[in-house]
């Protein structure tokens, strides 16, 4: 089987399952040949070997089992840098740029903030806070002993000295206080949510946050004050569906100036307290 043999036949394989079936049978062929997607169309008559045959059947296989093409091929761009996932961690998503949009917004290139991420995952977020603000000190921390080694490969790729990352349960085993910035993207899906089914693959526990989806906001709203300097701020994700719900938990445990950022798509995406 040649490249170009191999090219059609992924198309027709993947049509059952991706909205975007060149794409994919692209990133498919040039992840199991380890070559360039120039490659594949100036060499459509290099046959694969079978051990290029063996690694395409089996990522095939994945991506006609609905598994994202993120964890196939271990990677995802956010923020315009390429950064490694696993199944360990969720796949960044567009929207959450927008933390990091309202954070740029917030500081200066020269101010010294303390900032503190809680659930970093992968840790791209704090990774791109970090590398567009280099005066900023990042503390980012996640439950998951997997995630952090994802996000600590991702913090050595990108060679930054101003971000260090650290195993807790949301504060738990936080020491340092005084931050002037906390940002979360912690789970927000309720328990009986249908948007679940779309997500198997992904880590259940960086998901669902109780009946209502609610209980991370909540714990995280009862006990950032102690963690933040006067004046610091909060800014949390959520669901385009939660503005109200987070605006109220926000306001019952006593913090001011509350204000809901919209995303691109003009849906209600993160909160800003003070």
């Amino acid at each position: 089987m040649d490249i170009e043999s191999a090219f059609i036949d992924l198309k027709n394989k993947l049509r059952l399952v991706s909205s975007s079936i060149r794409l994919d049978s692209e990133l498919l062929l040039m992840k199991s040949l380890n070559v360039s997607r120039a490659h594949l169309y100036t060499h459509k008559e290099d046959t694969l070997t079978e051990d290029q045959k063996n690694t395409l059947e089996q990522l095939c296989q994945r991506r006609m089992l609905n598994e994202p093409m993120a964890y196939i091929l271990g990677k995802k761009e956010f923020w315009s840098r390429e950064f490694e996932v696993s199944c360990a961690t969720l796949i960044p998503r567009p929207e959450s740029e927008l933390l990091i949009e309202e954070v740029l917004n917030l500081t200066s290139e020269t101010e010294n903030k303390k900032i503190l991420d809680l659930g970093t995952g992968s840790g791209v977020i704090a990774i791109s806070i970090a590398l567009e603000r280099p005066n900023t000190t990042v503390i980012a921390c996640d439950i998951s002993k997997a995630a952090l080694k994802v996000a600590k490969r991702n913090k050595e790729q990108y060679n930054i000295e101003n971000i260090s990352f650290q195993e807790s349960n949301w504060f738990l085993e936080i020491q340092e206080k005084n931050f002037d910035i906390i940002i979360s993207n912690p789970p927000y899906i309720k328990m009986k949510d249908h948007a679940l089914s779309q997500l198997t693959f992904e880590p259940i526990e960086a998901l669902i946050s109780g009946n209502d989806g609610l209980d991370a906001i909540r714990h995280i709203a009862l006990n950032a004050k102690s963690y933040l300097n006067i004046d610091g701020l909060l800014l949390l994700e959520h669901g385009k569906d939660q503005e109200n719900e987070v605006n109220q938990i926000l306001t019952s445990a006593e913090w001011e100036v509350i204000k809901c950022v919209r995303d691109l798509r003009g849906f209600p995406r993160l909160t800003v307290a003070k």
